[in-house]
């Protein structure tokens, strides 16, 4: 369906982090899934690497003529992306299911 979903769980917080979701991602890619849903509902926390993180996969899915949605942020998380104004870069919905139909929409 062209759309992959990948849920993040724990703290997104460093290098590792980074590396596997990339790779994951350039893996979706690679597999013809040009757009992502970011389901945060399992992520606790994040720091300014995780936002990183997430502004990487927002690029890498948009030069590749896809998007990269965010989906079911938790309180704590939604407030670094006001406070960042990364919630005017991101399209963030309030589930997975939302996210996968505004994509296919």
């Amino acid at each position: 369906d062209g759309v992959k979903v990948f849920h993040l769980k724990g703290r997104l917080m460093d290098q590792p982090h980074a590396d596997s979701l990339m790779s994951a991602l350039d893996d979706a890619v690679n597999a013809g899934h040009k757009s992502v849903v970011l389901d945060l509902s399992g992520l606790q926390y994040m720091n300014s690497t995780g936002l990183n993180i997430l502004i990487n996969v927002l690029t890498r899915t948009r030069n590749s003529g896809g998007d990269a949605l965010i989906a079911a942020l938790s309180n704590s998380v939604r407030q670094l992306f006001v406070v960042t104004k990364l919630d005017s870069v991101f399209v963030i919905t309030p589930d997975v299911a939302a996210a996968v139909a505004r994509l296919k929409g």
